[in-house]
């Protein structure tokens, strides 16, 4: 595995669409998501960067609007979710470098999920449990070795994405 220099605490409310994201890399990282009724809002240093609109009744799963871009894009939330190379796996495109990017879900740890860039490319790791920080308790934490802030912001977006789906899916 590649050395993951940067690390984010996640905080607040344990779950994906209500949660707060801290920590640094080569700049202080903040975000926090907030849902209400049908739209997820991440806000980056209280800035909105991306909507989440849900479908509701609708087909599929709705769309995310990706404010933080020279041009704003809009994409359905299926295409951050893509199926993936195994059947823990889901992948996305990114805006930032046109790479496909895969969250695969760990084996012996559900709960934790690994980025990665390519088949042998190890960019990231997601851990769950509980963990005392300077501004609070902790419930998990994200390792990472990429400073590109919007690959970040597509990162944590299709993270909590995966978490949500696997939580709601598994019951």
């Amino acid at each position: 595995m590649s050395t993951l220099p940067y690390l984010v605490f996640f905080t607040g409310r344990d779950d994906p669409r209500d949660c707060m994201v801290i920590g640094e890399d080569e700049k202080p990282v903040f975000f926090e998501f907030e849902t209400t009724d049908m739209c997820t809002t991440i806000l980056s240093d209280r800035q909105p960067a991306v909507t989440l609109h849900w479908a509701g009744s609708h087909p599929g799963l709705g769309f995310a609007h990706f404010l933080t871009l020279e041009n704003a894009r809009e994409v359905p939330i299926e295409r951050l979710i893509m199926p993936g190379s195994g059947p823990h796996a889901r992948r996305f495109v990114s805006a930032t470098d046109d790479r496909v990017y895969e969250w695969r879900r760990s084996y012996e740890d559900p709960t934790s999920y690994e980025l990665w860039a390519g088949p042998n490319a190890q960019i990231a790791i997601f851990h769950k449990f509980q963990h005392s920080t300077p501004v609070g308790m902790s419930h998990a934490t994200l390792q990472y070795c990429f400073t590109d802030g919007l690959l970040l912001i597509e990162a944590l977006v299709t993270l909590n994405l995966n978490r949500w789906l696997d939580l709601n899916m598994s019951g």
